[in-house]
């Protein structure tokens, strides 16, 4: 007995993977998509330092009208501003730092710019002024968005920072 074969007008050919034309047009598909994305992205963590600032605004503010409410003034710095830029002294956020005799019983530490890049060897960073009697903190040269409707506008630096300071310290 003879043994029939069968035979196919065509044949399946087993295909595996993607051919190189499909894998350039996923790629570009992906960098367009990325190209869209990042600026979205960079604009949402410039808002989020932003907001991180604008809280250590509100919590120093806060932790000073407290500090007052139990000594009867505001840490002094002789009148000086003390900040953890470099030209401001270079004051570090513990024991001994920007905002005399806060840390570490009126806070666990002095606040420090979200964005790694900050404090600056120049201006860039927080500080710190005060006579005992009134006071100012500012966010020098480090937010994002500098505009007169900004609950925290400085009418001293309108266009490099924010501040929160007393009636006195208004205009240093």
């Amino acid at each position: 007995m003879m043994k029939m074969r069968l035979t196919y007008p065509y044949q399946l050919s087993a295909r595996h993977g993607f051919t190189i034309l499909e894998m350039l047009i996923v790629v570009t598909i992906l960098a367009l998509l990325a190209g869209i994305l990042a600026p979205i992205l960079a604009d949402e963590a410039e808002n989020a330092r932003d907001g991180r600032r604008a809280a250590d605004l509100r919590s120093i503010a806060s932790t000073l009208a407290h500090y007052k409410q139990v000594t009867g003034g505001y840490p002094s710095t002789g009148g000086a501003w003390q900040g953890d830029a470099s030209i401001y002294g270079g004051f570090g956020y513990g024991v001994g730092g920007y905002i005399p005799d806060l840390v570490p019983d009126y806070l666990p530490f002095l606040p420090k710019d979200p964005n790694p890049i900050y404090p600056t060897v120049g201006t860039g960073g927080y500080m710190y002024r005060s006579d005992g009697i009134d006071y100012k903190f500012v966010l020098n040269d480090t937010p994002s968005e500098y505009y007169v409707s900004n609950p925290f506008y400085d009418p001293t630096r309108p266009l490099t920072g924010w501040q929160v300071s007393s009636p006195g310290g208004y205009n240093w």
